[in-house]
């Protein structure tokens, strides 16, 4: 007589479907992203460690941390933000508001209170030049730096120095403008260090030891929302000091108003640059 024996298997059906539940389930469920709201920037934006050499950020949680309920739950949280911000939602966003994600803010931060800029590895234009970190060219000196990934937002960011007249000319001695050409990924940016050579013929010379073409996806999405960077249709605009402390930020082109703080945070950094015992002026928090 033919016996048939069954054999009840190990099925991790259940509990896959507990993971899922508790990991991935909420962030599918955030399929509309909140509309953007234009705000005035107020408080510092940066990272609160200064970027080294060898300075590496997390792109999520480890196999162990998935038993950590806290960080689960806040990496749950980033990835819900990250998936509601596609990019049909940054193009939407840029041409609701033009580029103008933020308002700049109405003063420079305080020194003991300004956040630090990444840790960013770049191929500069210049031949002679050889990748590294971008921070290596900010350090010691004050910096216009301007962060795009498009054209527009290029021409956006550029408004802040094309306004500067003759008049105002002398307030960039001693200030070098440092350019972080975005590409989206690293196929992109391979495309484009292969014809760098197309790019030479549009910078001048002078600027091309501070143009540096940059793979975004070095900085993982929450690092990039931290610095709020993130949209690659506009452009940025940062002032960072020899500390590599980012004092001042505008996005997109340059108001009347902003325009006018612009060129005060410049001047008012240079005094304390040169006068570092000076009692400071009331500035943004």
């Amino acid at each position: 007589m033919l016996r048939t024996v069954r054999v009840r298997g190990f099925s991790t059906t259940s509990r896959q479907q507990v993971f899922f539940q508790k990991f991935f389930q909420p962030v599918i469920d955030a399929s509309k992203p909140k509309p953007h709201v234009v705000t005035q920037l107020v408080k510092p934006v940066g990272l609160s460690a200064p970027p080294t050499a060898t300075t590496k950020y997390s792109r999520g949680n480890s196999f162990k941390d998935l038993f950590d309920q806290e960080k689960t739950k806040k990496r749950t949280e980033e990835l819900t933000v990250e998936m509601s911000k596609s990019g049909m939602y940054d193009m939407f966003t840029f041409n609701k508001t033009k580029g103008k994600l933020f308002i700049a803010p109405k003063s420079y931060w305080r020194k003991d209170k300004a956040l630090f800029f990444p840790h960013i590895i770049g191929k500069p234009l210049a031949k002679s030049q050889s990748t590294g970190p971008v921070e290596d060219c900010l350090r010691g000196k004050l910096s216009i730096v301007r962060i795009f990934g498009s054209k527009t937002g290029n021409e956006l960011s550029d408004q802040f120095l094309e306004k500067l007249g003759e008049a105002q000319s002398d307030l960039l001695k001693d200030v070098q403008i440092v350019n972080v050409n975005w590409m989206e990924n690293y196929a992109k940016t391979l495309i484009i260090k292969m014809s760098m050579w197309s790019m030479r013929s549009k910078v001048p010379a002078d600027l091309q030891k501070t143009f540096f073409v940059c793979d975004r996806e070095q900085l993982p999405f929450t690092v990039r929302e931290r610095l709020m960077i993130n949209n690659l249709y506009t452009g940025y605009t940062l002032i960072v000091d020899p500390e590599l402390k980012i004092r001042w930020m505008a996005c997109g082109g340059s108001s009347e108003e902003e325009q006018a703080t612009f060129q005060k945070v410049i001047q008012g950094l240079k005094e304390e640059i040169s006068n570092p015992q000076k009692a400071p002026e009331q500035k943004a928090s």
